[in-house]
């Protein structure tokens, strides 16, 4: 049956059913067979542009409330200019990623401060054993590694601006609850509901701080976030020392009110959050925005990536559907995420290991406990100014795959070194390879970037970074068991396991690197070969979604 201009609604037209319509309207003209294959082709095209234009019609329905959206998606980047931009990126550093920071600090304080108590006298008061300690630790560890993947699922259907903060209120309350435990029961229960608060935040928060930017924007942005991460640690060694004088007050020893003041430091960084976050998917983005500026943050990243456009829906029963074991699964196992999984995993264990043993190796070493922790800080300056550096090459040259093998590059001389030298060397050529092994260019921000620019939707985005830093809190596991204590002080074993995973690590990255390099070329010719006519009918009719479209490049 021929199709009638007049009624059917292109937009929803199947490419046969547009191919249908073309041949119709060339009939008007003659017959088909006298009508050249490149006029043929400019008529499907043209057919082609009008259904474009109804399925805009659609898109418009959801852009209406977001001002000029809509004009500055149709015009494209030529719509506004370098200085309008430059002002609308420098207005979102400020408002989402400053308090990003603050976010990740709040979050990071309330990790650290179990650590920090550990010098008082808490077992005691507690009447509680190391290994107490540690079934505490470990039931924190899997209870955030269980709720991973269901937080970010309601963070993604109610919105990061709604359940970032109450988690971030929530972890406030039961770290400020943590002044009342009374024993061993008790420290378990908080720690476990611990667990539970803070599982999902990192990836809900990379969620929401991604959709803001264009992804050679993002890696930079993520490493501010984790430089904050670090240097909190060295924050809150000094503030635990300062609060620990206030021991005896009110009759609290010196561990309580170390979880009293950050208990009610995070929470009101939490309730102060509902109010500070700025919201994509709301038509008011934040007050410090003009109506073109936030059309314009909009526009630039929807443009590269349009699949953050999804960010605007309201529609949860639909977004709900998205999150099913199957996409679950399909995440874990999608071919062009799941090295980059295994990189999160391994790529960080050679430096990891070392980083969770420093003041036991210093200690070893003969340093007192406060040399020990005076001498770490220097490795942590020096990893926060590797990760800054690093990501910024990755943004500026949009290259993610070299990081790898430039941190392992780092590493080896390092590991190697601590692997021969003799048990009677110069303890400060130890500290100096220590320092450097655990001070190595981190890039866990330009693999969450690679995440999300290849993910290529917003569902399976959110998936990815969860799976990612389940991936990570893996890999920490693996390296909390990498230097044993029958291979101490100098843990020769350990490092030569380190060396191999160091040397996998390489082989992954560049395997990566010809994968990608070999699909980006199979979809360029592959899709040089179809007609327009072919074109068209693929992008109406495809099974292919996300990352596997033809007319999707990976990022390398």
């Amino acid at each position: 049956m021929t199709a009638d201009p007049e009624k059917q609604p292109l937009a929803s037209a199947s490419g046969a059913e547009i191919e249908e319509l073309a041949d119709s309207v060339a009939t008007d003209y003659g017959s088909l067979s006298s009508i050249h294959s490149r006029e043929r082709e400019g008529l499907i095209k043209a057919v082609s542009h009008v259904a474009d234009e109804e399925a805009a019609a659609g898109s418009s329905k959801l852009y209406a409330a977001y001002g000029e959206l809509q004009a500055l998606l149709d015009e494209g980047p030529s719509a506004w200019t370098p200085d309008e931009e430059r002002r609308v990126r420098m207005k979102t550093d400020f408002r989402v990623l400053t308090w990003a920071c603050v976010m990740i600090f709040s979050l990071q304080i309330n990790r650290m401060n179990i650590v920090n108590v550990l010098t008082t006298d808490i077992f005691t008061d507690l009447d509680m054993q190391p290994n107490d300690y540690n079934l505490g630790q470990s039931l924190f560890v899997t209870c955030f590694l269980l709720f991973e993947i269901p937080t970010q699922i309601v963070t993604t259907i109610i919105g990061p601006e709604i359940w970032i903060p109450t988690m971030m209120t929530l972890w406030g309350t039961v770290g400020f609850l943590q002044t009342f435990i009374s024993d061993k029961r008790t420290y378990l229960v908080t720690r476990a509901f611990l667990g539970v608060c803070q599982g999902g935040f990192i990836p809900g928060l990379v969620l929401y701080v991604t959709s803001f930017y264009k992804a050679n924007e993002m890696s930079v942005r993520l490493s501010a976030i984790w430089t904050t991460n670090h240097m909190t640690n060295v924050v809150s060694a000094l503030l635990a020392s300062a609060i620990f004088e206030l021991d005896g007050r009110w009759g609290w020893r010196n561990w309580q009110w170390l979880f009293f003041l950050e208990g009610l430091a995070t929470m009101a960084i939490g309730i102060l959050t509902y109010f500070m976050m700025a919201s994509f998917r709301r038509p008011i983005i934040s007050t410090v925005f003009t109506a073109r500026e936030q059309a314009i943050l909009r526009a630039r990243v929807i443009l590269d990536d349009s699949s953050k456009a999804k960010a605007l829906e309201r529609n949860r029963s639909a977004t709900m559907t998205k999150f099913g074991i199957k996409e679950i699964w399909s995440t874990v196992t999608d071919k062009y995420l799941a090295p980059v999984f295994i990189l999160g995993m391994l790529g960080f264990v050679p430096s990891v290991a070392s980083y969770l043993f420093i003041t036991i190796i210093l200690r070893n070493l003969g340093y007192s406990t406060q040399e020990s922790n005076f001498l770490s800080i220097p490795a942590n300056t020096l990893l926060c100014i590797g990760m800054v550096t690093a990501a910024h090459f990755a943004d500026k040259y949009r290259r993610r795959w070299p990081m790898p093998i430039i941190a392992m590059i780092w590493l080896f001389p390092f590991l190697v070194t601590e692997l021969v030298l003799p048990d009677d060397a110069e303890r400060w050529v130890r500290v100096l390879c220590l320092t450097c092994i655990v001070g190595f260019p981190y890039y866990t921000p330009v693999l969450m970037s690679w995440i999300s620019a290849n993910s290529n939707d917003q569902h399976k985005r959110a998936l990815a970074v969860a799976i990612y830093n389940v991936s990570v809190q893996l890999g920490n596991i693996i390296s909390a068991n990498m230097y044993r204590a029958d291979d101490a002080p100098f843990y020769r074993r350990g490092n030569s396991i380190l060396i191999g995973i160091l040397f996998f690590n390489i082989g992954m990255a560049l395997f990566v690197r010809w994968f990608f390099s070999r699909e980006n070329r199979r979809r360029d010719e592959k899709w040089a070969r179809m007609t327009e006519l072919e074109k068209i009918h693929y992008s109406a009719t495809t099974a292919d979604v996300a990352n596997q479209r033809l007319d999707f490049r990976l990022h390398m």
